[in-house]
C-alpha cells in the first residue's frame, strides 16, 4: 500500500452544510461508478466510513418534516488522528492508486478554531489534489418571502455557507501552486431547483454570483493554468422541499419537508462529484505516467545502444579467447622440454587466463545491462497498460459527467479534464 500513489480530497464547508450527507450520497453510487468504468476498488474500514453509513441510516429513517438532523462531524482532540475515508483503485487485480477523502469537522473552518485545527486545515488544503465545497442551495436561492430574484443572493448565504471564509482559506492555500488542483462546487439539497432547465440554470447563476470573489481568484494568471473548477448539484436526500429558516444565536437552520410525505431516501447525482474528481485525478496521473513512459523509452534506447556496444565487446573478447585457446592448445602439443623453454619466453597460460577473465567480465556486464533493459521494458509496458486503463476509465467518466442543466465546467476543461483520443 505504501508504494501506491496517494491522492487526497477534502470536503470544505462550515458546520451543518452537509459534508457527510454529500459523502453518503457519493458512497451510495460508489460501486456503480467504478464498475461502469472497468475499475476495481478495495475499501478499508475507518471511522469516516462508519460515519457515512450512520448518516445514510439516519437519512433513510428521516421523518417527513426532517426534524431529526444528521449530527455534524464532531471535532477531535487531535485533528491529525482523522484518517478519513480511503480506498484503493486498480484493474485486472492490480492496484494503481490510493484515494483518501477527508471530512473535517466544520468547527475547524471557523475563525475561532484552535491553532491545531487551523494548522490541520492549512496542511490538508496544501496537500489535497481536489477540494469539494458543499453549498447549501436553499441559502442561495430562498428568502423569507420566497424565491430570490435572478440577480439576488439569499440572505442566509453569507452565514450558512460562509463564502468569505472559504475564499480566504483557498486564497491562502493556493497562492503559490506547484501542482494542479480541482475545485468542485456542489450545491446540496437542491431538489426544488433542479426541476426545470430554468431552475437549474438559475442555481448555476447564483453560484457564480455567490462565489464571484473565489472564481475571480482562480482566474488570475498564477492560478488559472493549475486550477480546474466544476459545478455539480447533488440532491442529497431526494423528494424534499424548502419549508422555512430560523436564525438562532447567529446560526441559521433551514427546515424542509418531504414531497410526498412518505418519500424514501433517494439521493440523485451523488456520482457526479465523484466522476469529476476521478476524471481529474486520472488525467493528472496520466500526465505524470506519460512522462515516466517517455523517460523509460529514452532509457530503453540508451540501454539498447549499450547492449549493442557490449555485444561487440563480448564478440571481441570471444575472438581473443579463441586465439588464446588455440595458442594454448598448440603449446600443449609440444614436446615437454621444448614446451618449458617456450613458456619461459612466451607465457600463453597467463594470456589465456587474462583473455578468459576478460570474456567472463564482458559477458557478465552484458547480462547485467540486458537485465536492466528487461526491467525497464517491463516497467514501460506496465506504465503503458496503466495509461490505457486510465484512458478507458477517463473516457467512461467523461461520457457520464453531466455538463448542462445546472452542471458546468467553469475552468480547466482542455488541460485537466480532457477526454482521451
Amino acid at each position: 500500500m505504501s508504494n501506491l500513489q496517494e491522492l487526497n480530497i477534502i470536503m470544505l464547508a462550515p458546520r451543518g452544510v452537509g459534508k457527510t450527507s454529500l459523502l453518503a450520497a457519493m458512497h451510495e453510487e460508489f460501486d456503480k461508478t467504478f464498475d461502469s468504468a472497468g475499475l476495481t476498488t478495495w475499501v478499508s474500514d475507518s471511522k469516516t466510513l462508519d460515519a457515512i453509513e450512520e448518516c445514510k441510516r439516519q437519512l433513510r429513517n428521516m421523518d417527513y418534516r426532517l426534524q431529526k438532523l444528521v449530527e455534524p462531524t464532531p471535532p477531535q482532540l487531535n485533528p491529525w488522528e482523522d484518517e478519513g475515508f480511503f480506498f484503493e483503485v486498480g484493474s485486472g487485480g492490480k492496484k494503481f492508486m490510493k484515494i483518501r477523502f477527508t471530512d473535517p469537522s466544520g468547527e475547524y473552518f471557523k475563525p475561532t478554531a484552535t491553532p491545531d485545527q487551523k494548522e490541520y486545515v492549512k496542511q490538508q488544503l496544501n496537500q489535497c489534489d481536489a477540494v469539494i465545497i458543499p453549498i447549501d442551495a436553499t441559502a442561495l436561492m430562498e428568502k423569507k418571502t420566497g424565491r430570490t430574484k435572478n440577480t439576488e443572493i439569499g440572505p442566509w448565504h453569507e452565514t450558512k455557507n460562509d463564502p468569505v471564509r472559504i475564499t480566504k482559506l483557498l486564497k491562502d492555500a493556493y497562492e503559490s501552486l506547484t501542482r494542479p488542483r480541482l475545485v468542485v462546487l456542489a450545491p446540496l439539497k437542491c431538489e426544488s431547483y433542479m426541476k426545470t432547465d430554468k431552475d437549474a440554470n438559475d442555481l448555476l447563476d447564483r453560484i457564480k454570483i455567490g462565489y464571484r470573489e473565489l472564481l475571480d481568484f482562480f482566474k488570475q494568471d498564477e492560478q488559472y493554468p493549475k486550477v480546474a473548477v466544476v459545478v455539480t448539484p447533488v440532491q442529497t436526500i431526494g423528494h424534499i422541499a424548502f419549508s422555512h429558516a430560523e436564525t438562532i444565536d447567529g446560526y441559521t437552520r433551514v427546515f424542509y419537508h418531504k414531497v410526498p410525505l412518505d418519500a424514501p431516501y433517494a439521493p440523485k447525482d451523488g456520482d457526479q462529484p465523484l466522476r469529476y474528481v476521478l476524471r481529474f485525478l486520472l488525467n493528472v496521473s496520466n500526465q505524470s505516467l506519460k512522462l515516466e513512459l517517455e523517460r523509460a523509452k529514452e532509457n530503453l534506447d540508451e540501454l539498447e545502444k549499450e547492449v549493442g556496444v557490449q555485444e561487440d565487446r563480448v564478440d571481441s573478447a570471444q575472438r581473443r579467447l579463441n586465439l588464446a585457446e588455440q595458442r594454448l592448445n598448440q603449446r600443449n602439443q609440444l614436446w615437454g622440454p621444448l614446451r618449458l623453454i617456450a613458456n619461459f619466453f612466451d607465457d600463453v597460460h597467463t594470456s589465456h587466463s587474462e583473455a578468459n577473465d576478460n570474456y567472463t567480465d564482458r559477458v557478465d556486464a552484458l547480462k547485467e545491462t540486458q537485465e536492466q533493459k528487461f526491467a525497464v521494458q517491463g516497467k514501460a509496458d506496465a506504465t503503458e497498460a496503466q495509461i490505457q486503463a486510465f484512458n478507458a476509465a477517463i473516457s467512461k467518466f467523461a461520457i457520464d459527467c453531466k455538463q448542462e442543466r445546472g452542471f458546468a465546467i467553469l475552468q480547466g476543461r482542455a488541460k485537466w479534464l480532457p477526454i482521451p483520443r
